[in-house]
């Protein structure tokens, strides 16, 4: 099974979850896509969805900064 380790990378970061979600949706914005809500967002990193878009994992990595093996780990 696959995990989000978005928690942890806020938190090495320094970030808050609402932080994120407002880099997240500036993101976004830039691009002319819709916005998250932050509802989403909490499911998201929370993992209680049972899948994840391509968008948002590509979205995650740029706004924390970091790899695709750094988000993701495998259990």
């Amino acid at each position: 099974m696959l995990k989000l380790n978005v928690i942890s990378l806020l938190e090495s970061r320094g970030y808050t979850r609402y932080a994120l979600f407002n880099k997240l949706n500036n993101i976004r914005a830039i691009k002319g896509e819709k916005l998250m809500n932050y509802t989403n967002f909490q499911n998201m990193i929370n993992q209680v969805n049972k899948s994840v878009l391509y968008q948002d994992l590509d979205e995650l990595c740029e706004a924390l900064e970091c790899d695709i093996s750094d988000l993701l780990t495998r259990e």
